[in-house]
């Protein structure tokens, strides 16, 4: 079966040489390979062009500095030779059979969207914030059969009908949101994902606490502009200022029981707002199954702040998504209607 495996880079030098080597690899190989680079300045781009010289598979690699990822994947698909489309991220790690298990689905004639789990090499994690953002994520264990399931455009396989009928990836938004669009508008049109559960991708992480709270900025920024997760989101916001009110009226009481003035009501207010505690017994939860030597308990106090750190910064993206949108971003998003 022919394919074209398409893909988006940007300053990936430090891994792109285990992404290559992932990728030849494959007990399965693609029909071509197109990938677009955003201008990368650290020696990405000729580690590509050394790859397409020596590459049996026929790679096209082109460039357009400052492309988001969005243009950077609808230039390699259109360019793409073939109809089926399989597409990820440069600088992730590839199990030896990501592609020939992602693409098999379309043996069947009616498949026209087969969407792939993916995970992280949990050797890799090692630092304090890494830790914690596992614990957060639950191990990075997607269920690719659940309802809510929206496949990642670093595991995900297509028919260019599929991405003609869409339109293609959202250019306009600004950092992020474009492939959670594109599945959000694939289900609207009536594609059933075929899930494939198999972990193929291994998604690449931060190693610090930045990075997560800068990922975690961005993909509010393109929810809020895009205006998707809004039940999320407020659910998210909710929660965050009744913890915060919840501190807030635990200083007061405090203040009033030694002053001698407790007051019943207040009392109760503050047992109600224990409410936005509930994202820190799922926490909990999570952590009391993974606990060991490696995630222990000093690294579970931790994710607290950053559980704090990144949801905060979240709602600070989509804040500034949905209240400064461009009047472009803001007439496209009226014209998706997505939830």
């Amino acid at each position: 079966m022919n394919f074209t495996l398409v893909s988006t880079v940007f300053n990936e030098a430090k891994r792109l040489n285990l992404t290559i080597s992932d990728l030849t690899q494959q007990t399965l190989q693609p029909s071509e390979i197109i990938i677009t680079d955003a201008g990368s300045n650290d020696g990405t781009y000729e580690l590509l062009l050394k790859w397409k010289a020596e590459s049996a598979v026929p790679i096209i690699v082109l460039q357009k500095p400052r492309c988001n990822v969005a243009e950077g994947r609808n230039l390699a698909i259109k360019a793409a030779k073939y109809d089926l489309i399989v597409s990820t991220d440069f600088g992730c790690r590839f199990e030896k059979d990501w592609l020939k298990t992602l693409v098999a689905p379309f043996q069947d004639k009616n498949v026209k969207v087969a969407g792939g789990a993916f995970g992280v090499i949990e050797n890799d994690i090692q630092t304090t914030a890494a830790k914690a953002a596992y614990i957060l994520s639950g191990g990075y264990q997607i269920d690719a059969t659940a309802p809510w399931f929206i496949p990642s455009s670093r595991s995900i396989a297509y028919y260019k009908e599929v991405y003609n009928k869409i339109g293609g990836y959202c250019e306009w938004l600004t950092l992020a949101a474009d492939d959670l669009v594109y599945g959000k508008q694939m289900k609207k049109l009536g594609y059933n994902f075929t899930p494939v559960n198999h972990v193929g991708v291994y998604w690449g992480r931060h190693t610090v606490a930045k990075g997560y709270i800068k990922e975690a900025f961005r993909y509010g920024l393109g929810d809020g502009e895009a205006r998707v997760n809004r039940k999320s989101f407020t659910t998210n916001l909710l929660e965050t200022m009744m913890r915060y009110a919840f501190v807030l009226f635990a200083l007061i009481n405090i203040i009033l029981l030694i002053t001698g003035h407790t007051t019943a009501w207040l009392l109760i207010v503050n047992a109600l707002l224990l409410i936005g505690f509930r994202p820190y017994i799922g926490y909990t939860k999570t952590w009391l199954k993974l606990k060991n030597e490696k995630y222990n308990f000093n690294i579970f106090l931790y994710g607290f702040y950053l559980l704090e750190k990144t949801r905060f910064s979240y709602l600070q993206g989509y804040f500034k998504g949905w209240l400064f949108s461009t009047d472009l971003q803001k007439q496209k998003a009226k014209l998706l209607n997505l939830s």
